[in-house]
């Protein structure tokens, strides 16, 4: 019997603490990053705190699967950390869960924490495939040559998809990071310049 495959899955923490109480909100954070770590399939948090430009608490968790990151995220223990945190001053809170090729766009040294517009995720994904399957094709072909063409695809496939997901599309997304995460201070840029051109 075939093993079923999972996705990894990870949800994203961005919450502005109020001043002095950033030394009880790093105990709370440290405590309950210590906690999730002993849920089953749980790959580590991604802590960054305030600084260059970003003034919250950004806390990365990722799980190797959707269903253990539901077990976490509904569990008692979790609930029970949630109830202290409310003695905690919070400014502003926000929480995006991302997975499957959610997690592509997302670079955790810049503290992006929304899912970049569909149409930017296709665009960076064609321009890493097309050339990459060009590539491969003209260095591929001539060893293929002989084998059954869905064979060949397949090989193609083995080295292509690996290549595009660990390599190709992590340089791309820091490429072009803040085409795809825009500041909101570009973003308001953008549409003066729209409004002077009406």
């Amino acid at each position: 019997m075939t093993p079923e495959t999972t996705t990894p899955a990870s949800t994203i923490f961005s919450r502005r603490v109020r001043p002095g109480f950033e030394a009880r909100y790093e105990t709370w954070l440290a405590n309950i990053v210590k906690a999730t770590s002993g849920f089953e399939g749980n790959q580590g948090t991604t802590i960054l705190r305030p600084g260059e430009g970003r003034d919250e608490y950004i806390s990365i968790t990722q799980f190797d699967s959707e269903e253990h990151l539901e077990l976490w995220l509904r569990s008692e223990e979790r609930k029970g950390w949630l109830e202290k945190l409310r003695g905690i001053g919070i400014c502003r809170e926000q929480i995006i869960s991302l997975g499957g090729m959610e997690r592509w766009f997302t670079l955790p040294d810049q503290g992006a924490t929304r899912m970049p517009p569909r149409y930017k995720t296709a665009a960076l994904i064609l321009l890493g495939l097309y050339p990459l399957v060009l590539i491969l094709n003209t260095c591929l072909s001539p060893l293929l040559v002989g084998l059954p063409g869905p064979l060949q695809v397949l090989l193609s496939l083995m080295i292509s998809v690996p290549v595009m997901v660990w390599i190709v599309l992590p340089y791309l997304t820091r490429l072009f990071f803040g085409w795809l995460h825009p500041t909101p201070s570009a973003v308001a840029s953008a549409q003066a310049r729209q409004l002077e051109d009406q």
